[in-house]
């Protein structure tokens, strides 16, 4: 009885929660809007669902393994240890037992006939006989086969093809990140192992890696003459029975701050400080060598070592753990374009402002238009995209519960979908008057690496958009009121809400209509600034007025970036 009535209130519950949304509502939603929905409903049912342990899964290789110089080449391993490609062979290509070649014979005699390398290295050709190819080289064995079929028939031409590579067998051991036995073909080198294997493991070297054949060393691997220099020195092609044998890191030392390529390295016995910063691609080109100094630690404590010049550093002998670092000069990249004389991208100190970097693009032109000056700024727009997010999901989420009176407002889901579409900006409103930055100096704004100044032209228009019959730009007159710019642009539609009306003045401020007076107000002597040059007007859509206040926070900043977007526009067609 008891697991009945929990089943019959898990099946209430359910039916409950699927009828929040019907299927005719959802339909009627923008597609992305729709989308958005529906994901965060099964985002609630999956939460909703009992949790049981669940199986075991892969684990990414990136998560077991130190950061260092030379991880990202092993970034993939393979799943099991049977063969999943064949590296391309050459003419320089190696004939072993178990290799296949296809040998075609064209003229007075004509054939085709595909001939397995034997344990004892030989092939046996029809009415030539036994020919010894193991240990030859493949074109060595296309010369050889032509010469004999050559002096065994008059006017007949060999053609040899490899059809066939074999498979070996060899043993990836020591520190690598997967050992094992692991099945090649027979044209594959170390990397081809090492790949297969996963490469070394966090304690793995980079700098020793042997291969191992009849218990000789017959060559040892430095991976870092392939990462760094380019060297291809693989060794010679494997064979089965080879034993690869990764041994453990030597020095691993860091250097960081103003190199081209910092990062985590391993050093051998001879390698010095100055192969460390080569091995880093040297300096970059802020780097300030007056501030290097090594960081080692000693105990429970770091010393601190300060180098006067580089011939210093030669001459210290290095230790794993240390941490060289170069500190570099702060240099930051802004650019500025529009209504000045000079614009571009220019390279500024710390500390630099909006009137400084004005004055050395040369000042303004003739025609700028100061007050609609755009600051754009990285951090700003990081700040605005993660604001919006968090709006966008607050309301998709009122859309689901279905408990707050926005769900129903028809305007919402339009509302939404504009603020999905839109292309946030960085804008952060600014003094570009220099007059009033001269007699107020606090008003100047510093700037940051990556800020972008755009500076239009005096504009001669107004903008109107939204629930009006003919949205676009309106002729600016100086004394028009905002009732007369609504009438050009041939009144409302039914669907508008006069009470919120928005306006956005060139500066990036905007103002928000006090319960529809402002379609009253004539623009006397007192009044007439309410409407500058460049200004846009934008009416929203209609909603429920006691939700009027909620959603005019998710206008704000699609309208925001509708007048950034205009202005910019302006500019880089006037450019």
């Amino acid at each position: 009885m008891y697991k009945l009535l929990i089943m019959l209130l898990f099946a209430i519950s359910s039916t409950i929660f699927s009828q929040e949304l019907d299927d005719a509502y959802l339909e009627s939603l923008p597609d992305d809007i729709r989308n958005d929905v529906i994901e965060k409903i099964d985002m609630r049912n999956e939460i909703d669902k009992p949790i049981y342990r669940r199986s075991s899964t892969m684990v990414d290789k990136k998560t077991l393994t130190k950061l260092r110089f030379g991880d990202n080449i092993f970034d993939m391993m393979q799943s099991s240890f049977m063969p999943i490609n064949e590296p391309n062979f050459d003419s320089t290509y190696v004939l072993d037992f178990g290799d296949i070649l296809e040998i075609q014979l064209i003229g007075q005699k004509s054939s085709i006939e595909q001939l397995a390398i034997k344990r004892d290295g030989s092939i046996n050709i029809q009415d030539i006989g036994k020919i010894f190819v193991s240990g030859l080289s493949l074109e060595s064995v296309n010369k050889l086969i032509k010469s004999k079929i050559s002096s065994a028939y008059i006017g007949v031409e060999a053609f040899v093809t490899l059809v066939n590579v074999r498979d070996i067998q060899v043993l990836v051991t020591g520190n690598a990140f997967n050992p094992g036995i692991y099945t090649l073909n027979g044209n594959s080198n170390m990397l081809h192992a090492l790949a297969m294997a996963g490469g070394v493991d966090e304690n793995g070297s980079y700098r020793k890696i042997d291969l191992i054949r009849n218990n000789d060393v017959i060559k040892s691997l430095d991976l870092y003459d392939v990462f760094i220099y380019g060297r291809s020195g693989f060794g010679e092609r494997l064979k089965s029975g080879d034993i690869i044998l990764i041994k453990p890191s030597l020095k691993l030392v860091t250097i960081s701050g103003a190199v081209k390529r910092p990062g985590l390295y391993e050093l051998n016995s001879d390698n010095s400080f100055l192969d460390l910063i080569e091995y880093a691609n040297g300096f970059a080109d802020n780097a300030d060598l007056k501030t290097i100094r090594i960081e080692r630690p000693f105990e429970e404590i770091t010393e601190f070592i300060k180098i006067k010049n580089l011939d210093e550093i030669s001459s210290i002998e290095v230790k794993s753990s240390d941490r060289l670092n170069v500190r570099g000069y702060e240099r930051k990249t802004v650019s500025i374009l529009g209504a000045v004389n000079s614009p571009g991208t220019y390279t500024i100190s710390e500390g630099e402002t909006l009137s400084s970097l004005i004055k050395k693009a040369q000042g303004y032109k003739n025609n700028a238009y100061p007050f609609s000056g755009i600051l754009n700024n990285v951090k700003a727009l990081e700040v605005n995209e993660v604001a919006a997010e968090k709006l966008y999901n607050s309301f998709i989420q009122k859309l689901i519960t279905k408990g707050d009176a926005l769900f129903a407002s028809e305007s919402l889901p339009f509302i939404l979908d504009e603020l999905k579409k839109t292309n946030l900006s960085g804008r952060v409103i600014a003094e570009f008057d220099l007059d009033v930055i001269k007699a107020n100096p606090s008003l100047d704004t510093t700037l940051d690496d990556g800020d972008q100044l755009i500076i239009p032209i005096k504009s001669e228009q107004i903008y109107i958009f939204g629930e009006v019959n003919q949205p676009g730009a309106i002729r600016y007159k100086p004394l028009k009121n905002l009732e007369q710019y609504i009438a050009d642009a041939g009144g409302t539609l039914s669907s508008s809400d006069n009470s919120n009306i928005f306006i956005v003045y060139p500066n990036g401020e905007i103002i928000r209509s006090p319960n529809g007076k402002w379609l009253s107000i004539l623009n006397d002597e007192g009044n007439n600034s309410l409407i500058y040059p460049g200004s846009i007007i934008y009416i929203p859509r209609k909603v429920a007025a006691r939700e009027a206040s909620k959603v005019a926070s998710i206008w704000a900043p699609i309208i925001s970036s509708t007048a950034t977007s205009i202005t910019a526009l302006s500019v880089l067609n006037k450019n």
